[in-house]
C-alpha cells in the first residue's frame, strides 16, 4: 500500500516515527506491505528488506503451530498472539502481536503492533526452574528428615533459609513484573494513541448495543462533545440494521448531520464462547456515495440526453454509446462497437482536414465543429460535433468523448433566414442587400483583375398606374413576370436583383467594351415592351434604364448607386423605354430632384402653393367656366413647373393633402363667382389616380361643397383614363357616388391613354376633353381633323359634352365651333391666371355671357 493511501487509517509521519515496532501485512499472502523505522531496527533489516519480505519468513512457528496459538488466544481471552520471531542476526525472540484488521479501498489489511517479550519468558522460565528445584530439594530435605531423625533440625533451618531466598527472588521477579506491567500498560497507551490516530471509527458495543469504548474519530463525529459512552448504536442509524460479520454500507446521523459509512462488525467472546460484545469499524464513504450517485447522475444524463454522444479507447475503437447517437446516426450499438469513427464519414472532408483535427486533439485536449456525417442508410446531414481527450497519468490518451448534435433543422433554418434575408420574398431574386454586398465583391475582384463592371438600374414606366388601376395583386403578378424576362436576358456571371418596389438591378461583369452593355440593355428593354397578359388584361409597360460604368464612373459602391439612379432618372425624361450611361452632369439633375423632394414636404404648410384659373368658354356663349391649375413657387427653387412638381408629388402620396387644399381653395372661390354669375359659372378640378386609392374622394367633395356653399352643378372633377382603367368596386362607387351628388365628370387628354370606348358606357362621365396634341395642328391636319370630328361626334350621340384645350388660334376655333364643340379653352382666350386677373377677365367677359 503507498503511503498516501495509509493515511486513511493511521497518519503517515506517526507510523513511520513511532516507538512501537509496527507492520502492515496482507493477511491473504502474508507479505509485509509497509513496516516502521521501530520494526527495521528491531529485526535488523531495513525498511526496504522488510517490505519485501513475507511474516512467514520472520515468524518461524509453523502454521500447525500458529493456528494452535491462535486456538489458546481465544480460549484464554486474550487479544494477542504470542510467536517466535527470527531477527537479521539469526537471534530468536519471542513477541506478542497485536493485530487489528481494517479495510481500504476494499481489501482488508492487518495492522500489527509487535512487543519483544523474550526477556520477560526468560524470568518466568526461571521462576519456574526456581520454583520446581525449591520443590525438589524440598522433598529431598523431607525425605531426609523422614531418614534421618538427627538431621530434622539442622533441615529445618536450611529450609526456611531457603524459603527465604525463594522469597526474595519471588519478591525480584514480582518487581519485574510490575515494570513489566507498566511497559504493557505504556505500550497499550500507544497503542489507543495509534487507534484514536485513525481516521476512520472505532467503537465497542456490549451485547445489548450500548457503547462501552471508542476512539476519538467516533466520538468527534457522531456527538462531538456530547458523552458517546452509554449511547446505544442503533440510536446512530438511519436506514438499516447492522448485521453481525457483515461489511454493508450504511446510513447514520451524526454531530453536523448524516453521512454515509462502510462498516465491519466483528464478535467478542471469552474462553466459554460467551458473547462479550461487537467491534465496530466505521469507514465514513460519503464522498465515494457522492462520486457515486454523480457517476449514477451521469450515466443517467448520457443514457437520456438528446445529444449523441460515444467513447473510445486509445486506439479510437468506439466502446460505448448512447441512445440519441443510434437515433441520431442509425447505427445500432452492435454497429457501431468496436468500430472508428470513421464509420460516420460522410467524403465531404479530406484528409487534411482530419489531420487537423486530430492535431488539436493531441495539443490541446479539445476540439468542436461543423461537419457533415453520414448516417447507416447513406443521408447525409451536417451536425456539430465537440471531442475532448482523457489523459491518463502518463499524459497518453487513454480515451476520447465525443459529442455530436444534428443541426439539420437550425442549417434549414439559417438557410430560411438567408433566403429572407438576401432575397426577395416576391420574384425570388437577390434583395438590396444581397445586391450591395455582391457590388462590393465584384468590385474587389475587378480591381484586383483590371476589369470593368457595369451596374444598370431599371425602373417600369407606367407601373404605378397599373398598380394603382388593376390593383396590386396584378401588380405582383407583374413584377414576377417582368423579373423572369429580365432574368432570361442574362449570361451567367451577371447578377439581376429587385431594390424594391418596381426598381431592378443589374450587376454586369467582365464588361470589355460598351457595345456589350448597349447589347444587354437593349434586350431587356425589348422584352419588358412586350405586352404582358396578366390576369385577363393586356398591360403595357416599359422599362427606363440608367448605366455606370466602375471604375470609369467612381469607386466606391454609394456613388456608382447614386450614379446609375440620376442616369434612370434622366432615361425616363427623355421619353421612357429607353438607356442613359452616366455623365457628370446627372449628378447635378439628382441633386436638383432630391432638393425639389424636401421642399415639396414643406410646401403646403410654407403657404408656397397658388391655384391660377384658365377660363373655358362655351361656344354658344351661355356658359363660363375655369379649369383650377396648380402653381408653385419656392423661394429658393422659383417657380417650378406643374409637369416637374406633380409626378414627384403623386410618387411621394403629398398629392392627397395638396388635392384636397387645391379642391377646397377652388370650390370657395368658385363659389364667389358663380354668386356674381347667377350660377352661370362651373370649375373643374384635376384629380389623380392616386387620391381615388388613397382617400374617399366622394366624402371629400361632399364635405367641400358643404363647406363652401357651391352648388354641385358648378363643380366638375377632371380625371383621367388611368384612373377609369381601374376596374375596382371600390373606385366606381365612388364616381356614381359623386355623380349622384351632382357633380359633373370630366375624362381629361382624352385618346391618349388607355382609351376604351367602354369607360364612356360603364362610367359615369359628362365630359370628354380633347387633348392639345389633337388640337395643335388643326386644321391643316386632316388625321388630326377627322379624329376630333369622330370625338365630337361620338359623343354628342353619348350625350356628352366636349371640352377642346389648348385652342390657340382663330381657325382652330372655327373648325371646332363648325363640328359643334361645346367648349373652347386654351391660350386663344387666356392663359391660367391668378385670383384677382381672373377676376378682371370676368369683368370683362361677363357682359357677353347670356344670362
Amino acid at each position: 500500500m503507498a503511503a498516501d493511501d495509509l493515511s486513511t487509517i493511521i497518519s503517515p509521519a506517526l507510523f513511520k516515527n513511532h516507538s512501537a515496532i509496527m507492520l502492515i501485512i496482507d493477511p491473504e499472502s502474508g507479505d509485509i506491505v509497509q513496516a516502521n523505522d521501530a520494526a527495521a531496527l528491531f529485526y535488523g533489516f531495513n525498511v526496504s528488506e522488510l517490505e519485501k519480505k513475507s511474516i512467514q519468513q520472520i515468524n518461524i512457528f509453523t502454521n500447525e503451530q500458529v493456528a494452535q496459538e491462535r486456538a489458546a488466544a481465544r480460549t484464554e481471552g486474550r487479544n494477542y498472539f504470542v510467536f517466535k520471531h527470527r531477527l537479521a542476526s539469526g537471534d530468536m525472540r519471542t513477541v506478542s502481536v497485536y493485530s487489528t484488521p481494517f479495510n481500504v479501498n476494499g481489501k482488508t489489511q492487518l495492522l500489527s503492533v509487535i512487543h519483544d517479550i523474550s526477556s520477560q519468558r526468560s524470568l518466568e522460565k526461571e521462576l519456574w526452574r526456581y520454583q520446581e528445584n525449591l520443590e525438589e530439594l524440598i522433598r529431598i530435605q523431607i525425605g531426609e528428615i523422614e531418614k534421618k531423625q538427627s538431621d530434622q533440625l539442622l533441615l529445618a533451618i536450611i529450609s526456611i533459609a531457603l524459603l527465604c531466598v525463594l522469597l526474595l527472588i519471588l519478591s525480584v521477579l514480582a518487581t519485574r513484573l510490575r515494570r513489566a506491567k507498566r511497559a504493557a500498560q505504556q505500550d497499550s497507551s500507544k497503542l489507543q494513541a495509534i487507534f484514536d490516530s485513525i481516521d476512520d471509527l472505532l467503537i465497542f458495543a456490549e451485547p445489548n448495543q450500548r457503547i462501552s469504548a471508542a476512539n476519538k474519530k467516533a466520538q468527534q463525529i457522531l456527538t462531538a462533545k456530547m458523552p458517546l459512552f452509554g449511547r446505544f448504536m442503533y440510536e446512530f442509524e438511519v436506514s438499516q440494521t447492522l448485521s453481525s460479520d457483515a461489511i454493508n454500507e450504511h446510513e447514520y446521523k451524526g454531530a453536523e448531520g448524516n453521512f454515509w459509512g462502510e462498516y465491519t462488525c466483528t464478535k467478542v467472546v471469552d474462553n466459554d464462547a460467551r458473547h462479550l460484545g461487537s467491534i465496530h469499524f466505521i469507514h465514513d464513504i460519503s464522498e465515494r456515495i457522492a462520486t457515486r450517485r454523480q457517476q449514477r447522475l451521469a450515466s443517467t444524463v448520457f443514457a437520456t440526453t438528446n445529444e449523441g454522444v460515444f467513447v473510445s479507447n486509445g486506439k479510437n475503437e468506439i466502446i460505448m454509446v448512447n441512445r440519441a447517437f443510434i437515433n441520431i446516426t442509425g447505427y445500432s450499438q452492435d454497429d457501431a462497437l468496436g468500430k472508428t469513427p470513421s464509420l460516420l464519414n460522410s467524403g465531404r472532408h479530406n484528409s487534411e482536414f482530419f489531420k487537423a483535427m486530430y492535431l488539436q486533439l493531441n495539443t490541446q485536449g479539445q476540439w468542436e465543429g461543423e461537419i457533415w456525417n453520414r448516417r447507416k442508410d447513406g443521408c447525409i446531414y451536417p451536425c456539430w460535433l465537440s471531442i475532448a481527450v482523457v489523459f491518463d497519468d502518463t499524459k497518453n490518451i487513454e480515451m476520447f468523448v465525443a459529442i455530436l448534435n444534428d443541426i439539420s433543422l437550425r442549417k434549414e433554418n439559417e438557410q430560411e433566414m438567408w433566403l429572407q434575408t438576401n432575397l426577395d420574398t416576391l420574384t425570388g431574386l437577390p434583395n438590396r442587400q444581397h445586391f450591395y454586398n455582391k457590388v462590393d465583391q465584384q468590385m474587389l475582384h475587378a480591381q484586383a483583375e483590371q476589369k470593368r463592371l457595369a451596374i444598370c438600374f431599371i425602373d417600369l414606366d407606367r407601373f404605378k398606374s397599373v398598380n394603382d388601376t388593376l390593383g396590386h395583386a396584378t401588380g405582383d403578378l407583374l413584377l414576377l413576370e417582368a423579373s423572369k424576362r429580365i432574368k432570361a436576358c442574362m449570361s451567367s456571371g451577371n447578377l439581376v436583383a429587385r431594390l424594391g418596389g418596381d426598381e431592378f438591378s443589374l450587376l454586369l461583369t467582365n464588361i470589355n467594351t460598351v457595345n456589350q452593355i448597349e447589347h444587354i440593355a437593349l434586350k431587356v428593354l425589348n422584352a419588358l415592351n412586350s405586352p404582358f397578359v396578366i390576369a385577363e388584361h393586356e398591360v403595357f409597360v416599359s422599362g427606363s434604364m440608367g448605366i455606370t460604368l466602375y471604375p470609369d464612373d467612381g469607386l466606391e459602391r454609394k456613388i456608382l448607386i447614386r450614379n446609375a439612379d440620376s442616369a434612370m432618372y434622366k432615361a425616363k425624361e427623355k421619353g421612357r423605354n429607353c438607356f442613359e450611361f452616366f455623365t457628370p452632369g446627372m449628378h447635378e439633375q439628382a441633386q436638383a430632384r432630391s432638393q425639389l423632394e424636401g421642399a415639396l414636404h414643406k410646401a403646403l404648410s410654407n403657404n408656397e402653393f397658388t391655384i391660377h384659373y384658365q377660363p373655358i368658354i362655351s361656344i354658344d356663349g351661355e356658359r363660363l367656366g375655369c379649369e383650377a391649375l396648380l402653381r408653385w413657387y419656392n423661394p429658393e427653387l422659383g417657380h417650378v413647373s406643374p409637369a416637374d412638381f406633380i409626378p414627384i408629388c403623386e410618387e411621394l402620396g403629398l398629392i392627397v393633402p395638396i388635392g384636397a387644399w387645391v379642391l377646397r381653395e377652388a370650390c370657395q372661390q368658385a363659389s364667389n363667382w358663380c354668386c356674381k354669375l347667377d350660377g352661370n359659372f362651373f370649375i373643374t378640378v384635376n384629380f389623380s389616380s392616386v387620391q381615388f386609392v388613397r382617400q374617399n374622394v366622394s366624402e371629400l367633395v361632399k364635405e367641400c361643397l358643404a363647406e363652401t356653399g357651391l352648388a354641385a352643378e358648378c363643380l366638375s372633377l377632371e380625371i383621367t383614363e388611368t384612373v377609369l382603367a381601374d376596374s375596382s368596386d371600390t373606385t366606381l362607387k365612388q364616381l356614381q357616388a359623386i355623380r349622384a351628388q351632382g357633380v359633373g365628370l370630366a375624362i381629361d387628354d382624352f385618346g391618349t391613354g388607355y382609351s376604351s370606348l367602354s369607360y364612356l358606357k360603364r362610367f359615369p362621365l359628362t365630359k370628354l376633353k380633347i387633348d392639345r396634341e389633337f388640337i395643335k395642328e388643326l386644321p391643316d391636319n386632316t388625321e388630326d381633323c377627322a379624329l376630333v370630328s369622330a370625338i365630337i361626334s361620338m359623343a354628342n350621340n353619348l350625350k356628352l359634352k366636349v371640352i377642346a384645350e389648348g385652342v390657340e388660334t382663330q381657325e382652330q376655333e372655327d373648325f371646332l365651333r363648325n363640328l359643334n364643340c361645346d367648349y373652347i379653352q386654351g391660350f386663344l382666350y387666356s392663359k391660367g391666371l391668378p385670383n384677382d386677373e381672373f377676376e378682371l377677365f370676368l369683368e370683362a367677359n361677363s357682359s357677353h355671357i347670356k344670362i
